[in-house]
């Protein structure tokens, strides 16, 4: 049996640089997903306020795409330039899976069906 592992992240006044290198819109419009440079991955709810809900520490690279994973669940795909790709639930931010693929090129699109 596999066990969940749910990263934390503290940090003092001032909260860890985003720069924003891919973004995603999920389906029903309610959450944008932005990855950055840095390799985290943050999920803000579409609000008048537009705050950030969840932090995301998944890659240690520059997170450079995303795909919706499943018609029937709030998955999304993500890859990073050193071939790391993770599959993250967008309604709690757990990472479900993650792989890293031996690669000669960086991912630039991500396209699932």
């Amino acid at each position: 049996m596999r066990g969940i592992v749910h990263p934390i992240a503290v940090w003092g006044r001032k909260a860890p640089s985003h720069s924003i290198c891919a973004l995603m819109l999920t389906d029903d419009q309610q959450t944008v997903v932005t990855g950055s440079q840095e390799g985290q991955i943050c999920l803000w709810n579409l609000s008048p306020d537009f705050k950030p809900r969840i932090l995301l520490f998944g890659h240690v690279s520059s997170v450079t795409c995303f795909a919706k994973a499943s018609e029937k669940q709030p998955y999304v795909v993500s890859a990073a330039e050193n071939g790391e790709m993770c599959l993250w639930n967008v309604t709690n931010g757990q990472c479900l899976e993650n792989t890293v693929l031996i690669i000669l090129f960086r991912f630039r699109s991500l396209c699932l069906k």
